[in-house]
């Protein structure tokens, strides 16, 4: 897992740190490295879990065209009970948000 310089990951907490394990295993099976381009830092939503340690962002412009939606679609088989996993048009959003 890498994450990008600048991002602050001080106060995930560790139901988010799990998805993140998960989702570097599955970008693993695909090949790729697993890239988190935000998760308490940024700007996102009033509201977003991102500011509480329970949303994170996944690069996937390294990725090729039709990787992005395997990934999510495999995400969503082994996590998606407690998780949002969306495909945004620049990132992949993963958030802990349980029913």
């Amino acid at each position: 897992m890498r994450i990008k310089s600048g991002v602050r990951i001080a106060g995930i907490k560790p139901e988010l740190l799990f998805g993140l394990r998960v989702a570097e295993t599955v970008y693993e099976v695909f090949g790729f490295p697993l890239i988190v381009t935000a998760v308490v830092d940024g700007v996102h939503k009033v509201g977003s879990k991102h500011y509480v340690g329970m949303a994170a962002d996944l690069r996937i412009s390294h990725l090729g065209n039709s990787i992005a939606p395997q990934i999510v679609a495999m995400l969503k088989s082994l996590i998606d009970q407690d998780f949002d996993i969306v495909l945004e048009s620049d990132h992949i959003h993963l958030e802990y948000d349980p029913k």
